[in-house]
């Protein structure tokens, strides 16, 4: 595997993790406010945005870091 494959396997996660982020950030929306709700160090914790944008960057860099966590170990 060369550089491009691995920097093909990069951005297609990072394209997956947008796309997945957009239902998430709309099934958490609460009287005109998003809600997400993650786990930070083993305690529940929700966090509520007045924008859709920061609701969903959010939601993006969540699903990045989970599968940075997935694949590390690897």
């Amino acid at each position: 595997m060369d550089m491009k494959d691995v920097l093909t396997i990069i951005l297609l996660l990072i394209a997956l993790c947008c796309l997945i982020a957009m239902p998430q950030t709309l099934r958490g929306k609460k009287n005109n406010k998003y809600v997400v709700a993650c786990l930070w160090r083993g305690k529940r914790r929700k966090l509520t945005y007045m924008s859709f944008w920061q609701a969903y960057w959010y939601h993006g860099w969540l699903n990045m870091v989970d599968w940075i966590v997935i694949i590390l170990p690897l």
